[in-house]
């Protein structure tokens, strides 16, 4: 069993535990107590260091040393979960905590058994070879999370559309039935005497089963891109499948209106030829009656140019003809062009789709019978505005609910689906209401 002093195992300690810790958050940028995660894993080091030093079991017995320091730090995360309405994230987050566990370790291990065999076991034991080997694995880590940058936006879609589903707890039980294995594994290596001489051993378990875990991982990521890629092609072809018939329909009308067009110019200069007032004047009014409001869309998914998203794009755009079908005349402004996340806008464009489509028939009975729809954007957050007229006797019915003798628009489902950190506000006028919603962008950048 290699021993080192209490200043050298206080030092390491801290160190695997922040890196530890961030990357469990990695990909969970809206699961962080404080603004600034850096911050955070470094308070969270500092707990478990003292618990860990202070831990009687800590130098007499190599499991419960480990073991209660780590399932204190594992409760009190949870806890945060629990407390904060979280917990559809705890299966994906114990697979990203068993993926950081296992990466740490392989650096860490690996780094060691480089310098025993280097320098030999007398100065990586001693304070100076610990501060060196925290060099080097603060180095190469830093380097880790710098790769893993362009892995963040796919990581949070995946994670988000595979919430609460069964291939998620199959990923969660294989995930921990192989930590479990590895962990026993190790304890039982370092209890040996000579254990040094296992570590290029476990270094090699540790990594074997972290390159095995991402390609896995990179597999499943590329799966579901390639089955959201489908998707998205065939939702696209359908909203322009539905377009296309739009602007036919419309061509229909126009090239019927221009044959109807010069039968009326023909009509009515016949009656003005033969002076025949009397005629012009009924064949004007019977044309003008027979005349009915156009439905033509005004909207076109050019106008959405600023919605990087093609998804939401095509969904706005459905909505707005789903409007027109209804007698609501839905007006969209997005002022800026966005740069949410992908799991940010795909999340409105959900909230958008379960919302609007059911309040139309209420609207539809309102004077005048219109709604705007408008995106904002702002540093921290995407907003979405939802703009409608009221009748003199509505009024807010609890926190969700606007009720009136037209009929009832319920709200309630917007903040059931919201997720966490976004707020939803309604508040009434004197001849408006207003629905805001503001959903928290994380730190990815939109990609498609």
């Amino acid at each position: 069993m290699i021993t080192v002093s209490m200043l050298s195992f206080t030092l390491a300690d801290f160190s695997m535990v922040y890196w530890f810790v961030y990357f469990q958050y990695y990909w969970f940028s809206e699961l962080t107590v404080l603004k600034h995660i850096s911050l955070f894993c470094f308070l969270v080091a500092i707990v478990y260091t003292a618990i860990d030093v202070w831990n009687p079991f800590t130098f007499n017995s190599m499991l419960m040393g480990g073991a209660l320091s780590v399932i204190f730090l594992l409760g009190f995360e949870f806890f945060l979960l629990g407390v904060r309405h979280q917990t559809e994230y705890l299966p994906a987050f114990i697979d990203v905590s068993i993926l950081a566990y296992l990466l740490v370790e392989f650096i860490d291990l690996t780094v060691l058994a480089l310098m025993i065999w280097l320098t030999g076991m007398g100065f990586a034991t001693s304070l100076c070879g610990t501060l060196v080997e925290l060099v080097l694995n603060n180095i190469v880590l830093a380097l880790v999370a710098s790769g893993l940058w362009l892995t963040r936006a796919p990581m949070e879609n995946l994670i988000q559309s595979m919430l609460g589903r069964p291939t998620e707890y199959l990923f969660l039980a294989f995930m921990s039935a192989l930590a479990t294995v590895y962990i026993l594994f190790e304890y039982s290596l370092q209890s040996l005497n000579n254990s040094a001489q296992y570590l290029f051993f476990l270094g090699g378990v540790a990594g074997t089963l972290v390159i095995g875990l991402s390609l896995s991982t990179y597999m499943l990521m590329q799966t579901h891109l390639q089955a959201q890629h489908t998707q998205m092609q065939s939702q696209q072809q359908a909203f322009r499948e539905q377009y296309a018939a739009e602007l036919n329909r419309q061509m229909g009308v126009v090239r019927k209106f221009q044959h109807d067009y010069q039968n009326m110019l023909v009509g009515l200069g016949g009656y003005l030829e033969d002076q025949d007032y009397a005629g012009f004047r009924q064949l004007y009014i019977d044309i003008r009656s027979g005349w009915e409001t156009s439905n033509a869309a005004d909207l076109t998914v050019e106008d959405l140019e600023n919605v990087p998203s093609v998804g939401l794009r095509f969904q706005l755009y459905h909505n707005y003809l789903l409007a027109q079908r209804a007698g609501v005349q839905l007006y969209v402004q997005v002022p800026e062009p966005l740069t949410a996340t992908v799991t940010t806008v795909k999340k409105m464009g959900q909230l958008v789709d379960e919302t609007l489509p059911a309040l139309l028939p209420v609207l539809s009975r309102q004077q005048p019978a219109l709604v705007t729809f408008e995106l904002r954007e702002t540093a921290k957050q995407l907003r979405w505005l939802l703009t409608f007229p009221i009748p003199k006797d509505a009024r807010l019915d609890g926190h969700h609910r606007v009720t009136s003798n037209q009929g009832i628009l319920d709200f309630s489902n917007v903040h059931e689906n919201l997720p966490a950190k976004a707020t939803s506000t309604l508040q009434l006028k004197l001849h408006w209401g207003q629905l805001m919603v503001a959903l928290p962008k994380s730190d990815g950048r939109l990609g498609g």
